[in-house]
């Protein structure tokens, strides 16, 4: 275009200019944000220090690494236990006692994927009491992949399914 175009362009459309360069910086909003930094504990404590009493109980534990498909299949159920443990009647030592036991034999059979039923702690004065100590006991053993409620075939909330680590 010359400076004619320029001025005839002007006259017809006031207000616009010409571009000098057709490119668009489509990343000229995007700026690049620095991660904030990570707060580091004071202490590291091993989950196998702290008691049993002192670490929070939650519905259900999947470590970081597990496949999404996996941990869907773990808690429909899809996997069969290859064993079961009744805890139902026990006092919490002895629970826990039979828990580790429980827990060395399957692990010692190579079994993936086992059943602990607690109870829902119905018949309890007060809250349940195994349920709880039998999920804060599972989330700190690194055995212990995932873990969640089983189906209600299998007992539902007052059980759950217990997947672990190969060796």
């Amino acid at each position: 275009m010359s400076a004619d175009d320029d001025s005839e362009m002007d006259r017809l459309i006031p207000g616009v200019k010409r571009l000098h360069n057709d490119r668009i910086d489509v990343y000229r909003h995007r700026q690049r944000k620095k991660p904030a930094p990570r707060s580091m504990p004071r202490e590291v404590v091993e989950a196998d220090e702290l008691p049993v009493e002192s670490q929070p109980a939650h519905n259900s534990h999947f470590n970081t690494g597990l496949q999404v498909k996996l941990q869907r299949k773990i808690r429909q159920g899809a996997i069969r236990p290859e064993a079961t443990i009744d805890l139902h009647g026990y006092r919490q030592n002895e629970a826990l006692a039979a828990l580790q036991e429980f827990l060395s034999e399957a692990l010692r059979n190579q079994y993936r994927m086992i059943l602990i039923i607690h109870g829902q702690g119905y018949r309890s004065q007060s809250d349940a009491v195994l349920k709880p100590l039998v999920q804060r006991w599972l989330s700190s053993r690194s055995q212990v992949l995932a873990w969640c409620p089983a189906q209600a075939r299998d007992g539902a909330a007052g059980a759950s399914y217990v997947y672990l680590r190969a060796d």
